[in-house]
């Protein structure tokens, strides 16, 4: 009795020995939130080995009209780049902008984003601004929005864009109102 006491006892120090060296080893984190601020729809990517988060500015819809940008080298401690784009860039977006989507291409680094709420005939859409660093600042890229018009039922809103390096080719997904289109963007971006 008294040795299956000591192998009992035993096994409960060690447990509490593990326990107590776990947490002083307990890893550092960035936090819940990661960072500050009102923000939704974030796109994350990795540019250089450094991390980066492109989300949408949480506001009244009619405040909606920059993107800021966070990036960290380890996922724990965050910059932030104020107003990597704005509506001042983006003639065009008078009324929101949202969703963030990001690439890189040709040297240079695309930010995809969904402003106005478009109806059919209405300017609004998806629009491409271009930099020539993750941090911006950005420029609109064409001047109008690069879709615009409602496509197989689908409001061009809430894109997704992404690099198939296996061919090559460069796409994306958007859609809204419960249809989804897939286009493929030119490889010049």
């Amino acid at each position: 009795m008294m040795k299956r006491f000591s192998i009992i006892a035993s096994a409960l120090l060690a447990v509490t020995l593990t326990a107590s060296a776990q947490s002083k080893e307990t890893k550092k984190t960035s936090g819940n939130p990661v960072f500050e601020g009102w923000y939704a729809d974030p796109e994350g990517t990795v540019y250089d080995g450094r991390y980066w988060v492109f989300p949408t500015y949480s506001a009244d819809y009619g405040e909606q009209l920059h993107f800021d940008a966070f990036s960290s080298p380890d996922l724990v401690n965050w910059t932030k780049h104020q107003n990597v784009l704005t509506s001042n860039e983006i003639r065009w977006a008078w009324q929101a902008m949202w969703a963030p989507a990001v690439l890189t291409a040709n040297g240079k680094y695309y930010l995809f984003f969904g402003a106005n709420d478009v109806h059919q005939g209405e300017v609004g859409g998806i629009g491409v601004a271009v930099s020539d660093k993750p941090e911006g600042p950005y420029r609109d890229a064409l001047g109008r929005p690069l879709i615009q018009d409602i496509v197989n039922g689908a409001q061009p809103i809430d894109q997704f864009v992404f690099h198939d390096k296996d061919t090559g080719e460069y796409y994306m997904y958007y859609g809204g109102w419960g249809h989804c289109n897939m286009v493929r963007l030119a490889r010049h971006v």
